[in-house]
């Protein structure tokens, strides 16, 4: 796997983090979150197993769904990986 790959796998690992984290911080099922956001949720799973990667779309129809800024998500995200040191 080449450096951007890697790069990308972690930033989607951690993504998914904030996300299932997210969901569990305001006490929603993933039925919840797919209502909130109109999304399914058999996508919601995926996302959150790492199995897809996000549209921008989809990440602002999360973000809204959450009542967040879409750049709060992502920042979030970044922060996880420079934690882990995962990116480097």
């Amino acid at each position: 796997m080449n450096e951007h790959s890697q790069k990308l796998q972690a930033f989607l690992k951690a993504l998914a983090l904030v996300l299932r984290e997210a969901r569990q911080d305001v006490g929603w099922s993933q039925n919840e979150l797919a209502w909130r956001s109109g999304l399914s949720q058999q996508y919601i799973g995926y996302l959150e197993k790492e199995l897809r990667s996000p549209s921008a779309e989809t990440l602002k129809r999360l973000a809204m769904a959450f009542d967040r800024d879409l750049w709060s998500i992502i920042a979030e995200a970044e922060e996880k990986i420079s934690k882990s040191g995962e990116e480097n």
